[in-house]
Protein backbone atom coordinates (compact mmCIF):
# COMPACT_ATOMS: atom_id res chain seq x y z
CA UNK A 1 0.00 0.00 0.00
CA UNK A 2 2.77 2.71 0.55
CA UNK A 3 4.71 1.71 -2.74
CA UNK A 4 1.05 2.30 -4.42
CA UNK A 5 0.86 5.62 -3.08
CA UNK A 6 4.48 6.73 -3.27
CA UNK A 7 4.31 5.37 -6.94
CA UNK A 8 1.33 7.58 -7.55
CA UNK A 9 3.74 10.41 -6.62
CA UNK A 10 6.19 9.10 -8.40
CA UNK A 11 8.32 8.64 -5.91
CA UNK A 12 11.07 5.31 -5.88
CA UNK A 13 9.92 2.25 -3.96
CA UNK A 14 10.69 1.50 -0.41
CA UNK A 15 11.60 -2.18 0.91
CA UNK A 16 8.90 -2.74 3.16
CA UNK A 17 9.30 -5.27 6.39
CA UNK A 18 7.44 -7.88 6.05
CA UNK A 19 5.64 -9.63 9.40
CA UNK A 20 4.63 -13.34 9.65
CA UNK A 21 2.39 -14.00 12.12
CA UNK A 22 1.58 -17.39 14.21
CA UNK A 23 -2.02 -17.84 14.78
CA UNK A 24 -2.96 -19.78 17.91
CA UNK A 25 -4.16 -23.21 17.34
CA UNK A 26 -7.79 -23.88 17.23
CA UNK A 27 -9.41 -24.92 20.44
CA UNK A 28 -11.82 -27.92 20.30
CA UNK A 29 -12.87 -28.82 23.36
CA UNK A 30 -15.81 -30.41 23.67
CA UNK A 31 -18.11 -29.41 27.16
CA UNK A 32 -20.09 -32.11 28.67
CA UNK A 33 -19.88 -34.03 32.06
CA UNK A 34 -16.42 -35.13 31.66
CA UNK A 35 -14.82 -31.54 30.95
CA UNK A 36 -17.40 -29.64 32.79
CA UNK A 37 -15.54 -32.06 35.88
CA UNK A 38 -11.82 -31.20 35.17
CA UNK A 39 -12.73 -27.73 36.23
CA UNK A 40 -11.58 -27.77 39.97
CA UNK A 41 -14.08 -25.34 41.07
CA UNK A 42 -16.91 -27.22 39.36
CA UNK A 43 -16.02 -30.54 40.94
CA UNK A 44 -15.15 -28.73 44.08
CA UNK A 45 -18.73 -27.09 44.35
CA UNK A 46 -20.38 -30.33 42.89
CA UNK A 47 -18.43 -32.39 45.52
CA UNK A 48 -19.05 -29.97 48.48
CA UNK A 49 -22.80 -30.10 47.79
CA UNK A 50 -23.22 -33.91 47.32
CA UNK A 51 -20.83 -35.03 50.33
CA UNK A 52 -22.55 -31.98 53.27
CA UNK A 53 -26.04 -34.27 52.57
CA UNK A 54 -24.80 -37.26 52.18
CA UNK A 55 -23.07 -36.93 55.20
CA UNK A 56 -26.47 -35.71 57.52
CA UNK A 57 -27.91 -38.24 59.42
CA UNK A 58 -31.29 -39.08 57.48
CA UNK A 59 -33.61 -40.97 60.33
CA UNK A 60 -37.65 -42.12 59.82
CA UNK A 61 -39.72 -40.42 62.76
CA UNK A 62 -43.61 -41.06 64.09
CA UNK A 63 -44.52 -37.46 65.87
CA UNK A 64 -40.94 -36.71 66.56
CA UNK A 65 -39.63 -40.07 68.00
CA UNK A 66 -37.74 -42.06 65.85
CA UNK A 67 -39.70 -44.91 64.54
CA UNK A 68 -36.71 -48.07 63.73
CA UNK A 69 -39.80 -50.22 63.27
CA UNK A 70 -40.71 -48.80 59.57
CA UNK A 71 -39.11 -50.68 56.52
CA UNK A 72 -37.40 -48.31 55.28
CA UNK A 73 -35.96 -46.94 58.08
CA UNK A 74 -33.00 -49.25 57.53
CA UNK A 75 -32.73 -48.44 53.60
CA UNK A 76 -32.09 -44.72 54.37
CA UNK A 77 -30.08 -45.35 57.96
CA UNK A 78 -28.12 -47.91 56.69
CA UNK A 79 -28.12 -49.63 53.22
CA UNK A 80 -30.29 -48.56 50.59
CA UNK A 81 -28.96 -51.47 48.38
CA UNK A 82 -26.57 -54.66 48.55
CA UNK A 83 -23.80 -52.88 47.34
CA UNK A 84 -23.61 -49.27 48.78
CA UNK A 85 -24.13 -47.47 52.01
CA UNK A 86 -27.03 -44.79 52.94
CA UNK A 87 -24.11 -42.46 52.45
CA UNK A 88 -22.55 -43.70 48.97
CA UNK A 89 -26.19 -44.26 47.56
CA UNK A 90 -26.97 -40.60 48.78
CA UNK A 91 -24.06 -39.02 47.63
CA UNK A 92 -24.21 -40.85 43.99
CA UNK A 93 -27.97 -39.30 43.42
CA UNK A 94 -26.97 -35.99 44.35
CA UNK A 95 -23.69 -35.98 42.27
CA UNK A 96 -26.02 -37.32 38.92
CA UNK A 97 -28.36 -34.71 39.63
CA UNK A 98 -26.34 -31.90 39.68
CA UNK A 99 -24.57 -32.81 36.36
CA UNK A 100 -27.64 -34.24 34.63
CA UNK A 101 -30.75 -32.14 36.16
CA UNK A 102 -32.11 -35.30 37.41
CA UNK A 103 -31.26 -38.68 39.51
CA UNK A 104 -33.54 -41.84 39.95
CA UNK A 105 -33.84 -44.89 42.04
CA UNK A 106 -36.08 -47.41 41.24
CA UNK A 107 -38.22 -48.57 44.65
CA UNK A 108 -38.02 -52.49 44.47
CA UNK A 109 -41.03 -53.38 47.17
CA UNK A 110 -42.19 -56.79 48.86
CA UNK A 111 -45.72 -58.86 48.17
CA UNK A 112 -46.86 -56.44 50.88
CA UNK A 113 -45.91 -53.19 49.45
CA UNK A 114 -43.11 -52.22 51.60
CA UNK A 115 -39.69 -50.96 49.90
CA UNK A 116 -36.85 -53.18 50.29
CA UNK A 117 -34.32 -51.90 47.88
CA UNK A 118 -33.60 -48.88 46.23
CA UNK A 119 -31.70 -49.30 42.85
CA UNK A 120 -30.15 -46.05 40.83
CA UNK A 121 -30.74 -45.67 37.14
CA UNK A 122 -27.78 -45.68 34.93
CA UNK A 123 -29.08 -43.49 31.67
CA UNK A 124 -27.95 -41.26 29.07
CA UNK A 125 -31.27 -40.10 28.33
CA UNK A 126 -34.94 -39.87 29.91
CA UNK A 127 -38.51 -38.75 28.78
CA UNK A 128 -41.21 -37.87 30.76
CA UNK A 129 -44.48 -39.78 29.63
CA UNK A 130 -47.74 -38.27 31.07
CA UNK A 131 -50.31 -40.78 30.36
CA UNK A 132 -54.00 -41.60 31.60
CA UNK A 133 -53.55 -39.31 34.48
CA UNK A 134 -50.10 -40.87 35.57
CA UNK A 135 -46.53 -40.14 34.42
CA UNK A 136 -43.84 -42.19 33.65
CA UNK A 137 -40.32 -42.03 32.82
CA UNK A 138 -38.92 -43.90 29.85
CA UNK A 139 -34.94 -44.56 29.95
CA UNK A 140 -32.34 -45.46 27.52
CA UNK A 141 -29.77 -46.74 29.85
CA UNK A 142 -29.70 -50.07 32.05
CA UNK A 143 -33.10 -50.24 32.16
CA UNK A 144 -34.76 -49.65 29.13
CA UNK A 145 -38.09 -49.66 29.57
CA UNK A 146 -41.03 -46.97 30.94
CA UNK A 147 -41.15 -46.90 34.87
CA UNK A 148 -44.24 -45.41 36.84
CA UNK A 149 -43.22 -42.32 38.74
CA UNK A 150 -44.39 -44.02 41.74
CA UNK A 151 -41.83 -46.69 41.84
CA UNK A 152 -39.07 -44.09 41.51
CA UNK A 153 -37.49 -41.54 43.58
CA UNK A 154 -37.36 -38.95 42.07
CA UNK A 155 -34.24 -35.81 42.59
CA UNK A 156 -34.87 -32.88 40.51
CA UNK A 157 -32.66 -30.23 40.19
CA UNK A 158 -34.87 -26.70 39.97
CA UNK A 159 -37.24 -26.77 36.78
CA UNK A 160 -40.68 -26.21 35.58
CA UNK A 161 -41.48 -29.57 34.05
CA UNK A 162 -41.04 -33.00 35.57
CA UNK A 163 -37.54 -33.00 34.67
CA UNK A 164 -35.28 -30.57 36.15
CA UNK A 165 -32.45 -28.52 34.02
CA UNK A 166 -29.55 -29.87 32.73
CA UNK A 167 -27.45 -27.13 34.24
CA UNK A 168 -24.09 -28.58 31.62
CA UNK A 169 -26.07 -27.42 28.71
CA UNK A 170 -27.69 -24.63 30.51
CA UNK A 171 -24.18 -23.22 31.09
CA UNK A 172 -22.53 -24.82 28.09
CA UNK A 173 -21.23 -21.18 27.14
CA UNK A 174 -19.88 -20.05 30.47
CA UNK A 175 -18.15 -23.63 31.26
CA UNK A 176 -16.57 -23.59 27.48
CA UNK A 177 -14.96 -20.19 28.81
CA UNK A 178 -13.87 -21.64 31.92
CA UNK A 179 -12.23 -24.38 30.09
CA UNK A 180 -10.61 -22.52 27.39
CA UNK A 181 -9.25 -20.66 30.27
CA UNK A 182 -7.76 -23.76 32.12
CA UNK A 183 -6.60 -25.06 28.69
CA UNK A 184 -4.85 -22.04 27.70
CA UNK A 185 -3.18 -21.46 31.51
CA UNK A 186 -1.61 -25.25 31.09
CA UNK A 187 -0.23 -23.84 27.57
CA UNK A 188 1.40 -21.13 28.87
CA UNK A 189 3.09 -22.87 31.58
CA UNK A 190 4.53 -25.55 29.47
CA UNK A 191 5.69 -22.79 27.02
CA UNK A 192 3.44 -23.62 24.02
CA UNK A 193 1.36 -20.42 24.23
CA UNK A 194 4.17 -17.53 24.56
CA UNK A 195 7.68 -18.88 24.25
CA UNK A 196 7.99 -18.71 20.31
CA UNK A 197 5.07 -17.42 19.66
CA UNK A 198 5.81 -14.05 17.62
CA UNK A 199 6.91 -12.52 14.69
CA UNK A 200 9.49 -13.22 11.92
CA UNK A 201 11.01 -9.88 10.87
CA UNK A 202 12.93 -9.46 7.67
CA UNK A 203 14.54 -6.46 5.87
CA UNK A 204 13.97 -8.43 2.18
CA UNK A 205 11.00 -8.62 0.51
CA UNK A 206 9.77 -12.16 0.70
CA UNK A 207 7.29 -13.73 -2.36
CA UNK A 208 4.56 -15.90 -1.77
CA UNK A 209 6.29 -19.07 -1.69
CA UNK A 210 8.84 -17.94 0.56
CA UNK A 211 5.97 -17.03 2.79
CA UNK A 212 4.46 -20.32 2.43
CA UNK A 213 7.27 -22.27 3.42
CA UNK A 214 8.74 -20.15 6.31
CA UNK A 215 4.83 -20.04 7.82
CA UNK A 216 4.75 -24.15 7.10
CA UNK A 217 8.24 -24.37 9.22
CA UNK A 218 7.17 -22.35 12.10
CA UNK A 219 3.59 -23.92 12.25
CA UNK A 220 5.17 -27.50 12.07
CA UNK A 221 8.76 -27.30 14.34
CA UNK A 222 7.67 -24.18 16.68
CA UNK A 223 4.10 -24.26 17.33
CA UNK A 224 1.84 -26.06 19.80
CA UNK A 225 4.07 -29.14 21.26
CA UNK A 226 6.90 -28.55 19.46
CA UNK A 227 7.21 -24.81 20.82
CA UNK A 228 10.25 -25.64 22.79
CA UNK A 229 12.63 -26.27 20.23
CA UNK A 230 15.92 -23.88 19.11
CA UNK A 231 14.87 -21.69 16.30
CA UNK A 232 17.33 -20.61 13.32
CA UNK A 233 17.00 -17.51 11.40
CA UNK A 234 18.76 -16.93 7.78
CA UNK A 235 20.24 -14.10 6.52
CA UNK A 236 19.26 -11.17 8.87
CA UNK A 237 15.80 -11.74 9.64
CA UNK A 238 15.30 -10.94 13.38
CA UNK A 239 12.75 -12.11 16.01
CA UNK A 240 10.03 -10.32 17.67
CA UNK A 241 9.29 -12.63 20.82
CA UNK A 242 6.05 -11.99 22.01
CA UNK A 243 6.16 -13.11 26.19
CA UNK A 244 2.72 -13.63 27.99
CA UNK A 245 3.62 -12.72 31.63
CA UNK A 246 0.98 -14.42 33.98
CA UNK A 247 0.29 -11.27 35.66
CA UNK A 248 -0.72 -9.63 32.00
CA UNK A 249 -2.86 -12.33 31.01
CA UNK A 250 -4.84 -11.85 34.42
CA UNK A 251 -4.85 -15.31 35.54
CA UNK A 252 -5.21 -14.68 38.87
CA UNK A 253 -8.84 -12.43 38.05
CA UNK A 254 -9.95 -15.31 36.08
CA UNK A 255 -9.56 -17.94 38.34
CA UNK A 256 -11.79 -15.47 41.09
CA UNK A 257 -14.49 -15.21 37.62
CA UNK A 258 -14.42 -19.07 37.36
CA UNK A 259 -15.32 -19.47 41.14
CA UNK A 260 -17.70 -16.91 40.82
CA UNK A 261 -19.36 -18.43 37.86
CA UNK A 262 -19.50 -21.54 39.07
CA UNK A 263 -21.16 -20.36 42.52
CA UNK A 264 -23.87 -18.69 41.28
CA UNK A 265 -24.41 -22.24 38.49
CA UNK A 266 -24.48 -24.40 41.49
CA UNK A 267 -26.24 -21.87 44.33
CA UNK A 268 -23.53 -21.89 46.63
CA UNK A 269 -22.33 -19.08 48.76
CA UNK A 270 -18.60 -17.89 47.37
CA UNK A 271 -16.94 -18.79 50.30
CA UNK A 272 -17.25 -22.40 49.84
CA UNK A 273 -14.65 -22.06 46.70
CA UNK A 274 -13.00 -19.30 47.92
CA UNK A 275 -9.73 -20.12 49.40
CA UNK A 276 -8.70 -16.72 50.58
CA UNK A 277 -11.76 -15.76 52.96
CA UNK A 278 -10.11 -15.54 56.22
CA UNK A 279 -11.60 -17.67 58.76
CA UNK A 280 -12.48 -17.39 62.78
CA UNK A 281 -14.72 -18.81 65.07
CA UNK A 282 -17.72 -16.30 64.53
CA UNK A 283 -17.61 -16.08 60.56
CA UNK A 284 -17.36 -19.99 60.32
CA UNK A 285 -20.66 -20.05 62.19
CA UNK A 286 -22.27 -17.34 60.46
CA UNK A 287 -20.85 -19.04 56.63
CA UNK A 288 -22.32 -22.16 57.88
CA UNK A 289 -25.44 -20.98 58.54
CA UNK A 290 -25.35 -18.91 55.15
CA UNK A 291 -24.30 -22.33 53.50
CA UNK A 292 -27.17 -24.37 54.76
CA UNK A 293 -29.91 -21.54 54.28
CA UNK A 294 -28.76 -20.71 50.24
CA UNK A 295 -27.99 -24.29 49.38
CA UNK A 296 -28.70 -27.41 51.98
CA UNK A 297 -32.17 -26.05 52.56
CA UNK A 298 -33.87 -26.34 49.46
CA UNK A 299 -32.11 -29.82 48.73
CA UNK A 300 -32.73 -31.65 51.90
CA UNK A 301 -36.43 -30.09 52.06
CA UNK A 302 -36.55 -31.36 48.74
CA UNK A 303 -35.44 -34.91 49.46
CA UNK A 304 -37.04 -35.11 52.29
CA UNK A 305 -40.82 -34.31 50.47
CA UNK A 306 -40.10 -36.84 47.88
CA UNK A 307 -39.06 -39.76 50.47
CA UNK A 308 -42.03 -38.83 52.33
CA UNK A 309 -44.71 -39.57 49.58
CA UNK A 310 -42.57 -42.54 47.47
CA UNK A 311 -42.01 -44.34 50.74
CA UNK A 312 -44.85 -43.94 53.00
CA UNK A 313 -48.20 -44.53 52.73
CA UNK A 314 -51.00 -41.54 52.99
CA UNK A 315 -51.93 -43.47 56.48
CA UNK A 316 -48.49 -43.13 57.61
CA UNK A 317 -47.69 -39.75 56.68
CA UNK A 318 -51.77 -38.74 58.24
CA UNK A 319 -50.32 -40.57 61.44
CA UNK A 320 -47.42 -38.71 61.61
CA UNK A 321 -44.22 -40.32 59.76
CA UNK A 322 -41.62 -38.48 58.01
CA UNK A 323 -38.02 -38.53 57.32
CA UNK A 324 -35.86 -35.97 58.74
CA UNK A 325 -31.97 -35.14 57.95
CA UNK A 326 -30.11 -33.96 61.05
CA UNK A 327 -28.54 -30.60 61.12
CA UNK A 328 -26.89 -29.87 63.39
CA UNK A 329 -23.36 -31.44 62.57
CA UNK A 330 -24.07 -28.03 59.62
CA UNK A 331 -24.71 -25.52 62.55
CA UNK A 332 -22.93 -26.51 65.21
CA UNK A 333 -20.57 -24.09 65.97
CA UNK A 334 -17.15 -24.18 67.93
CA UNK A 335 -16.88 -26.40 70.80
CA UNK A 336 -16.84 -22.99 73.03
CA UNK A 337 -20.10 -21.62 71.43
CA UNK A 338 -21.91 -25.31 71.69
CA UNK A 339 -20.99 -25.16 75.21
CA UNK A 340 -22.78 -21.95 76.27
CA UNK A 341 -25.98 -23.07 73.95
CA UNK A 342 -26.21 -26.54 75.82
CA UNK A 343 -25.85 -24.91 79.58
CA UNK A 344 -28.15 -22.12 78.46
CA UNK A 345 -30.58 -24.44 77.77
CA UNK A 346 -29.70 -27.17 80.26
CA UNK A 347 -30.21 -24.47 82.71
CA UNK A 348 -33.26 -23.12 81.40
CA UNK A 349 -34.79 -26.60 81.71
CA UNK A 350 -35.17 -27.50 78.00
CA UNK A 351 -32.70 -30.09 77.65
CA UNK A 352 -31.34 -33.22 79.51
CA UNK A 353 -27.31 -33.88 79.85
CA UNK A 354 -29.21 -37.38 77.99
CA UNK A 355 -30.28 -35.65 75.23
CA UNK A 356 -27.10 -33.11 75.15
CA UNK A 357 -24.68 -36.21 74.85
CA UNK A 358 -27.13 -37.82 72.04
CA UNK A 359 -26.68 -34.32 69.95
CA UNK A 360 -22.74 -34.65 70.58
CA UNK A 361 -23.15 -38.24 69.52
CA UNK A 362 -21.68 -39.50 71.97
CA UNK A 363 -22.53 -42.88 74.24
CA UNK A 364 -25.69 -43.39 76.62
CA UNK A 365 -23.52 -45.09 79.43
CA UNK A 366 -20.82 -42.52 81.40
CA UNK A 367 -18.19 -44.15 82.93
CA UNK A 368 -16.80 -43.06 86.09
CA UNK A 369 -18.83 -40.73 87.94
CA UNK A 370 -19.96 -37.57 87.43
CA UNK A 371 -20.53 -34.18 89.33
CA UNK A 372 -23.27 -31.38 88.68
CA UNK A 373 -24.11 -28.35 90.94
CA UNK A 374 -25.72 -29.14 94.16
CA UNK A 375 -29.03 -25.95 93.86
CA UNK A 376 -30.03 -27.75 90.46
CA UNK A 377 -33.52 -30.10 91.51
CA UNK A 378 -35.43 -31.88 89.15
CA UNK A 379 -38.40 -29.93 87.05
CA UNK A 380 -41.01 -32.54 88.15
CA UNK A 381 -40.80 -31.91 92.25
CA UNK A 382 -39.79 -28.19 91.57
CA UNK A 383 -43.24 -26.96 93.01
CA UNK A 384 -42.90 -29.11 96.10
CA UNK A 385 -40.01 -28.33 96.70
CA UNK A 386 -40.56 -24.81 97.23
CA UNK A 387 -44.14 -25.21 98.43
CA UNK A 388 -42.07 -26.55 101.63
CA UNK A 389 -39.46 -24.34 101.84
CA UNK A 390 -42.03 -21.69 102.05
CA UNK A 391 -43.28 -23.41 104.60
CA UNK A 392 -40.28 -23.50 106.30
CA UNK A 393 -39.27 -19.88 106.01
CA UNK A 394 -43.36 -18.92 107.23
CA UNK A 395 -42.31 -21.70 110.60
CA UNK A 396 -39.46 -19.64 111.49
CA UNK A 397 -40.92 -15.90 110.96
CA UNK A 398 -42.84 -14.91 113.99
CA UNK A 399 -46.30 -16.17 112.83
CA UNK A 400 -48.55 -17.32 115.27
CA UNK A 401 -49.99 -20.63 115.51
CA UNK A 402 -52.97 -19.51 113.81
CA UNK A 403 -51.87 -18.00 111.08
CA UNK A 404 -49.05 -20.74 110.53
CA UNK A 405 -52.73 -23.38 110.80
CA UNK A 406 -54.09 -21.46 108.69
CA UNK A 407 -51.50 -21.61 106.12
CA UNK A 408 -51.79 -25.54 106.20
CA UNK A 409 -55.41 -25.56 105.87
CA UNK A 410 -55.21 -23.58 102.77
CA UNK A 411 -52.72 -25.68 101.24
Amino acid sequence: MINQLRSIFGLPSLIVPNVISIDSLPNSIAVNSNSALSISSFYQGVNVIANSVASMPLKIYQNKKVYKEHPAYFLLKERPNFYQSSFEWLNTMLFIMLIKGNSFSKIVRDSAGNPVDLKIISFTYVEAIFFNEKLYFKFDGDEGKVIENDDLIHFKNIGSGFLGIDPINNFRKNLEINLNSVDYTNKIYNGEGGSIRGTIQYDKELNDKQRDRLRGELTNNFSGQNGKRILFLEDGMKLNQIELDPSQTKFLESRRFEKEEICSMLNLPLFILNAEVSSTNQNIEFNNIRFYQITLLPLITKIESELKFKLFSKKEIIDGVYPKFSIDGVLRGDSKARGELYKSLFYLGAISPEEIRELEDMPEEINGDTYIQANLIPKSIVNRFWDSKAKLDYSKSDLNEVELQNFNTNE
